[in-house]
């Protein structure tokens, strides 16, 4: 049976109201009026590959606008080429730029890439980053039976606590290319170690964390809630290799950062603040240019009061504190009345 077949059992009712017109005030640390979440997606080789029984290479996310490989054909090594760049330029590159500005951030980590250069795991280890995880591969999960998706992500916790040192590891998830199954897979995997799941960022329904029913009260198992940091597209990099509404070039992606950062930031003053993610990817902001003006967005960050940069982690923490779960007031939960 694969993922597809029996995915809707897994998934919670559609919420479209969220927090409606009362939204609550995060009381992010030393009263900031924004929240700032860095993320970079390390996944260069963990991609589609045919060194890796895989029927094509990688062909998302590219410099050069490629047609899809043939499935079956060779391997693409000009493909393969681009994503080996993030590794080789790109990764010291932003580890060189947060260490400058003495920002937290996280790396989100899909396993087998790191498996493959773990040179760089020391240095995002001591860089005192985050380590999230994105599962052990890169791929299309919705694409991939149940028991193999159970098996990578059990697989993945063990090299990511093997890689980093730390046997607490991940706190959070964010699988991107996700099946309807992945957060209770990944959450039925702590459970079973008694590892605790601080969050999940497999969402991108909201500007705020927010909490749901815990995905494993299905299995017969309490109901201790599962926090939710959104993430979104809009303000990922991946739009300079996206097909169709993409950023032309650097500068673009600065202007729309700064003015998405401008509009959380208002919200703030005016007693609503939000919490803002960056998603970034070592082989496409890692070029010389586009890095140069990501630069420039930082600065204009640095240079407002009250921003408060932070960890994924530590942003859950906060909320959970601040905000603890409750089974009647979680998203899915929660009936409005209509207006």
């Amino acid at each position: 049976m694969t993922a597809n077949e029996h995915a809707f059992d897994f998934t919670h009712e559609r919420e479209f109201i969220g927090y409606g017109m009362n939204s609550p005030d995060p009381q992010w640390p030393k009263g900031a009026k924004i929240a700032v979440s860095f993320v970079v997606n390390y996944y260069m080789g963990a991609e589609f590959s045919p060194e890796y029984g895989d029927p094509g290479s990688e062909w998302l996310f590219l410099d050069l606008p490629r047609v899809r490989p043939k499935e079956g054909g060779p391997r693409s090594d000009i493909n393969e080429s681009m994503y080996e760049y993030g590794g080789r330029e790109g990764v010291p590159r932003i580890l060189n730029l947060f260490k400058k500005y003495g920002l937290k951030y996280t790396w989100n980590i899909s396993t087998q890439a790191l498996e493959k250069a773990p040179y760089w795991a020391r240095h995002i280890v001591a860089s005192g980053a985050e380590l999230s995880c994105a599962s052990k591969r890169y791929i299309d999960y919705m694409n991939v039976d149940v028991d193999s998706e159970a098996t990578h992500i059990a697989e993945a916790v063990d090299s990511l606590q093997k890689l980093s040192g730390d046997a607490t590891l991940p706190h959070g998830w964010m699988v991107d290319r996700r099946s309807n199954v992945s957060i209770r897979l990944y959450a039925r995997e702590h459970a079973k170690r008694g590892l605790p799941l601080l969050y999940s960022s497999d969402s991108c329904s909201d500007d705020l964390p927010y909490w749901t029913p815990s995905p494993l009260v299905a299995d017969g198992q309490p109901d201790t809630g599962l926090l939710m940091l959104p993430f979104s597209y809009d303000t990922s990099d991946f739009r300079f290799n996206a097909y169709g509404n993409g950023w032309s070039s650097p500068k673009d992606y600065a202007e729309y950062l700064r003015d998405t950062f401008d509009v959380f930031y208002d919200e703030g003053l005016a007693g609503e603040a939000k919490m803002m993610t960056v998603v970034l990817h070592p082989h496409i902001i890692g070029r010389g240019g586009r890095l140069a003006y990501f630069e420039e967005f930082l600065q204009y960050v640095l240079s407002k009061p009250g921003v408060w940069i932070a960890r994924r982690d530590e942003i859950a923490a906060h909320w959970a504190k601040q905000f603890p779960y409750h089974p009647t007031s979680a998203f899915c939960q929660t009936k409005q009345e209509p207006c």
